[in-house]
């Protein structure tokens, strides 16, 4: 399973003795929004199109930030599908509560979507996330959301996509959200637990023959 799921939201430094000069020469005049992007990836934020002028920066200077941070005690992970953030080298055999929380957003919805006719994939994109989505959402699965302390449609709300829209997961427009395609570490890994099921259940049902 994807390890980097499983972390606490802030992002840790890599623990070493002596600091490990850039192999390249970095002009930092040029990185101008050094200050707010390390901020922003420290605290586990994941920094997509949705803030153009950092994402554009780290593209154009992708190479040199990844030896800053590199020599910092930082791992950072560009992702082909349109996202950058810090991998930790610290993880925990239990997700967090907030990623609990929105590894099963993210499951119900994929389910939702694709019990609607749609692309589930697409429509988790492209679909805004009002309140009347997440009442259906609670509605359906109120079991499974009271098992992570998620006692209403507000709360999906109130505690789920506002704390995504805080790590970069999702943009807040109104009184809607949209997911942003950071969303795909989640997606990864419920693909892999996915997969892995169907493997046990095929092991199963060769070892029954």
């Amino acid at each position: 399973m994807n390890q980097d799921l499983l972390e606490t939201p802030s992002v840790e430094r890599e623990s070493t003795d002596t600091f490990t000069r850039p192999a390249i020469n970095i002009d930092l005049s040029k990185m101008r929004s050094m200050t707010p992007i390390y901020q922003k990836l420290m605290s586990g934020f994941h920094i997509t199109e949705a803030n153009l002028t950092l994402w554009q920066e780290l593209d154009q200077f992708n190479v040199e930030y990844e030896q800053l941070f590199k020599g910092l005690g930082y791992t950072l992970i560009k992702d082909a599908r349109g996202y950058f953030y810090f991998s930790s080298p610290d993880t925990t055999v239990t997700m967090t509560k907030t990623s609990r929380r929105i590894a099963l957003l993210v499951y119900t919805l994929i389910e939702h979507w694709a019990d609607k006719g749609y692309d589930p994939i697409g429509a988790l994109f492209d679909q805004p996330l009002n309140k009347d989505v997440c009442r259906q959402l609670y509605d359906k699965n109120i079991n499974v959301f009271e098992q992570i302390d998620i006692n209403s449609a507000a709360d999906i709300q109130n505690e789920i996509l506002k704390r995504m829209a805080r790590l970069g997961f999702a943009k807040e427009q109104g009184k809607e959200h949209r997911l942003l395609p950071s969303c795909y570490r989640y997606i990864d890994a419920v693909m892999e637990l996915s997969d892995a099921y169907k493997q046990d259940e095929q092991a199963t049902f060769e070892d029954a023959e």
